[in-house]
């Protein structure tokens, strides 16, 4: 089965892998130690935290409104339909919409509305 890899502005997005049952998902949705490894590399390379455990961040750049922050249906979906988390695009793990790292980047969420136009990604 193929699987494909689509680009906004540089930013890879996860293509949904069609399977048997219909769709598949980012093995981090469903593997947890694979999502907390990924999710330290986060905390460890973009200081990924709890906004409320540091006082030098802007309120409007959490992870719910970051450019990496996939919202999708299907992302949903395979994240158990918690609208307080989002697929981080860049370290591949689940994160919450009220966290925030170092790397965030304007014009999230990604959602199925997206109308394709570029993110501003560094």
């Amino acid at each position: 089965m193929i699987s494909l890899t689509i680009m906004m502005g540089g930013m890879p997005v996860d293509k949904m892998e069609k399977t048997e049952d219909g769709r598949s998902c980012p093995a981090p949705t469903q593997d947890p130690e694979l999502n907390d490894e990924n999710k330290q590399v986060a905390v460890e390379d973009a200081n990924y935290r709890n906004p409320a455990d540091d006082g030098g961040f802007k309120l409007s750049e959490v992870c719910g409104n970051c450019a990496a922050f996939n919202q999708t249906h299907d992302m949903m979906e395979c994240m158990g339909n918690n609208p307080n988390l989002g697929y981080c695009q860049m370290y591949k793990f689940m994160c919450s919409a009220d966290h925030t790292c170092d790397s965030w980047a304007e014009g999230g969420p990604i959602t199925d509305s997206d109308d394709g136009s570029e993110h501003d990604i560094l």
